[in-house]
């Protein structure tokens, strides 16, 4: 190929990359650790430069991540604000890392090689979503390249360069460069080792200089990480302290216990791995039958790069075999769990070996079609068919490249919903410090403050808690060790909820108490609007929890494509703010829970705690329509409340079913129909 059109493919693959890491960079909110380390950015942003050679503590008792990682924070702050400004390096050196990976490449297998390992990695969700993200990952990434880089460039003056100068930004990176730094120590070690097996005596081998610059930065990472924090130190099994709950009449009681091991070789983590490697980002657990073609490809890429350039490829190998391997080593004496965060350093060697099986599929092709026809005719066989596969294989990646680093908590959003439904001092019940954090910065930027309680995930708590209190929130997001906290906050009024961090919030006591509350403080036109947006309509396929109260389940499906919501427990709550009293019409489609022997299911139809109608429902699917007068209604809140004849759990009435809850009656669709609606 000419090496115009091949730096021309080159930068278009690098512009593609580009867009992918740069555009609506500052869209996404920040989540909790991108939050936790833009609030130690900022208080070392005023400390002198040389204060961070010596490294820098983010809180107390914890030193993971290194001085470099934080001075680039601190960079990206002052070149562009807020969200964009936490990532802008990332993303730069995610960019960085295209050009890069295409020397790295050219080396093992020439052009072709260059350009297909290239496009993997521009590509790539699982490094797209480090580069979107304003932590010390995209950094490690780039920095394997560069190791990688220097084993390939071995001897020569760059190489050397690369290797000092590797390691160094590496140890001043973070912790997590570590598993990074002795894969490099241990192929210089390798490589030395086969110098010595060709030559007789001590050779002058390329890899000396290797093999010193990871042992230097191997000894200054244990000075700034390991002798600083105790954190940091392995321990197989530790004691800890915590508050018992047998004894409730005495506060101080405490009791030790070990430390539950949790291994992260566990199935699920390695599908984990497998899956974000090839064909997505850290959010997906299943692969796709791509990842296995993928995976299979890289095995591929490593007899056929060993037959060619066996010490390139070796090194390739390690710098993706090592890594994984060293990481996952690592967590085991900690005790600690698997994210693909801890690995991610393997992905540039992985796709490379990856194209080079891809790039072994247009050598083939080339020489059985060659052996057919004439040499001239073949001519770009190879490299059409490496584009093939590429197109089949790996193009497909770009839609979760854009995808995946949006699926993160609207924590911006929640905070301005917060600021506008939420009354001067109703508290915030939190789970554990994740949304606590998170609800908090944002609320900060918007100037309003709160009162947060954190209940440490412990439901006991939280009851105590809000028997304190006439009103307030429950908030709960993120990682939680337990569940018994984020469970019981689900019997009180859901009023926004999230798929991404598995964002919950409710307001307590009840709907009634949110509806007169918000409409008394003139903050009623959110539910008012939200209503009106509606159609005056709860289509309860989807779940509009902003005014579905209490006893709700969630949106179902049944074999007749019929969608609806479950009913549970003993009654059902909805806001029904209509605006101006009037005469209406409550419509509603709705089938009870039968089984055989069962009694009539009633529903109870009350508004504002006037009864307006007992409907007797049969059998099957059935419409029912009650008449409102305009004196039944309130200008502002309305509670509209189903109470039901009876509940019943299917689990407990034999025949094999697993479902725990206590249905009453499902419902298809509820309408408030008045005059002006029907005229529209």
């Amino acid at each position: 190929m000419d090496r115009k059109v091949f730096l021309a493919l080159l930068a278009t693959i690098i512009g593609l990359g580009a867009y992918l890491r740069l555009a609506d960079l500052g869209g996404p909110s920040l989540w909790l650790d991108e939050i936790l380390h833009l609030q130690v950015a900022r208080s070392l942003s005023e400390q002198p430069w040389y204060h961070f050679l010596t490294g820098v503590r983010e809180v107390s008792g914890r030193t993971e991540n290194g001085p470099l990682y934080y001075a680039l924070q601190i960079l990206g702050l002052r070149l562009a604000p807020d969200e964009t400004g936490v990532r802008l390096l990332p993303a730069i050196l995610g960019v960085l890392a295209l050009p890069l990976m295409a020397v790295t490449a050219n080396l093992v297998g020439g052009r072709l090689v260059a350009l297909a390992a290239t496009f993997l990695l521009a590509v790539s969700p699982l490094h797209v979503y480090y580069s979107r993200e304003g932590r010390p990952y995209s950094l490690l990434m780039t920095l394997a390249i560069v190791l990688l880089l220097a084993l390939l460039r071995r001897g020569s003056r760059s190489g050397i360069w690369l290797a000092y100068g590797g390691c160094l930004l590496a140890a001043y990176t973070g912790l997590h460069a570590v598993p990074i730094l002795l894969s490099f120590g241990v192929l210089s070690a390798m490589g030395l080792a086969w110098s010595l097996r060709e030559r007789s005596g001590l050779p002058r081998s390329p890899y000396v200089h290797g093999l010193l610059a990871a042992v230097l930065a191997l000894g200054l990472s244990y000075g700034l990480y390991m002798t600083r924090s105790k954190l940091n130190a392995p321990v197989v099994f530790e004691i800890k302290t915590q508050a018992g709950p047998l004894d409730r009449s005495s506060e101080s009681w405490e009791r030790r216990r070990w430390t539950k091991f949790k291994s992260p070789l566990t199935q699920t983590n390695q599908r984990r791995f497998v899956a974000s490697m090839t064909t997505s980002g850290h959010m997906t657990v299943l692969p796709v039958w791509r990842s296995w073609v993928l995976l299979a490809l890289s095995l591929v890429g490593l007899v056929f790069g060993s037959r060619r350039r066996p010490r390139e490829t070796l090194a390739t190998a390690g710098m993706f075999l090592l890594p994984a391997a060293l990481s996952i080593a690592a967590l085991l004496p900690k005790g600690r769990w698997y994210n693909i965060s801890y690995t991610n350093a393997a992905l540039p060697a992985f796709l490379l070996l990856v194209a080079l099986g891809i790039t072994a599929f247009g050598v083939l092709a080339e020489k059985v079609v060659v052996g057919r026809l004439q040499e001239s005719k073949c001519a770009g066989l190879k490299w059409a068919t490496v584009g093939i596969l590429l197109l089949l294989f790996v193009a497909p990646n770009a839609t979760a490249a854009r995808q995946h680093p949006n699926l993160k908590a609207d924590w911006r959003g929640v905070a301005r919903f917060f600021d506008t439904v939420a009354l001067e001092g109703e508290p915030v019940l939190v789970t554990n410090g994740w949304p606590k954090v998170c609800l908090e910065h944002y609320l900060q930027e918007l100037g309003r403050t709160a009162e947060f309680i954190n209940l440490r995930e412990t439901a006991d708590l939280g009851e105590k808690e809000v028997a304190k209190r006439s009103k307030g929130w429950l908030l709960t997001a993120g990682f939680q060790k337990r569940k018994d906290a984020k469970s019981w906050m689900q019997q009180f009024v859901p009023v926004l909820k999230m798929r991404e961090e598995e964002l919950a919030l409710y307001f307590f006591p009840d709907l009634a108490t949110l509806l007169e509350t918000r409409f008394a403080a003139d903050k009623g036109e959110i539910f008012t609007r939200r209503f009106a947006e509606m159609g005056h309509r709860f289509d309860f396929s989807v779940g509009e929890t902003l005014l579905q109260g209490r006893g709700w389940s969630y949106a179902e499906r049944n074999k007749a494509e019929i969608e609806f919501q479950w009913a549970v427990g003993e009654q059902a709550e909805l806001g029904l703010p209509i605006g101006t009293p009037r005469d209406a019409i409550v419509r509603l489609r709705a089938l009870p829970f039968t089984y055989r022997e069962a009694p009539p299911q009633t529903v109870e139809v009350r508004l504002n705690k006037e009864s307006l109608a007992t409907l007797r429902l049969p059998k099957g699917w059935s419409e029912h329509e009650v008449e409102v007068p305009a004196e039944s209604w309130s200008t502002g809140a309305n509670t509209l409340v189903l109470r039901f004849g009876r509940s019943t759990v299917p689990s407990q009435l034999g025949g094999g079913s697993t479902d725990h809850r206590a249905l009453s009656v499902a419902f298809d669709f509820l309408q408030v129909v008045t005059e002006d609606s029907v005229t529209q």
